[in-house]
């Protein structure tokens, strides 16, 4: 039976962080109050994924000030998402060896999602020189979400290029990533 999947708590910090370098401490007690609960969560804390999409989803409401339409609102949190995965430690150590190496990175997302999540798993495959498939399973994000983080890692990267996204089975998503 497969775990609840979680991730660390350094990482939904940096969704508090950014707000709270974007909005000042107003902005935080705002994204406090529409997230629901106290916003403490110890850097090395399982924290489920569905508490980290809500506090996600609520962080773009408050940057943006409400103008996410429903329709894109999954799409638009996994561009933070991945802009603030950017700014953690893990990030900066992997962007500041190989930002200019997308594919090498996917094609190591399981071992770089192991220092993430858990109960989650990530596969990569190799499709042609310039494509790649990653294929998660056992996450409570919408599929958009992650749609929308590998497209800003992408464009991160400086490449041009499309993410597909595609449900193969229940809780199993495939993401298809192709770039010139």
């Amino acid at each position: 039976m497969d775990t609840r999947p979680t991730i660390k708590g350094i990482f939904v910090n940096s969704h508090i962080k950014k707000v709270r370098e974007a909005k000042g401490e107003e902005g935080v007690r705002e994204l406090e109050k529409k997230f629901g609960m106290p916003l403490k969560f110890g850097n090395f804390e399982d924290v489920p994924v569905q508490e980290e999409v809500r506090l996600i989803e609520c962080a773009l409401e408050v940057l943006r000030g409400g103008l996410v339409p429903d329709t894109e609102k999954a799409f638009e949190a996994g561009r933070l998402h991945f802009t603030n995965f950017s700014q953690t430690p893990l990030g900066r150590i992997l962007f500041s060896q190989f930002k200019n190496n997308f594919k090498m990175l996917m094609m190591n997302a399981p071992s770089i999602a192991g220092h993430v999540f858990k109960g989650v798993r990530f596969y990569a495959d190799e499709l042609a020189p310039n494509k790649v498939k990653v294929t998660m399973e056992n996450n409570d994000y919408p599929i958009e979400h992650f749609k929308g983080l590998f497209q800003e890692w992408m464009n991160f990267s400086g490449l041009e290029g499309t993410v597909e996204a595609r449900e193969t089975a229940p809780n199993r998503y495939e993401y298809l990533m192709q770039w010139r």
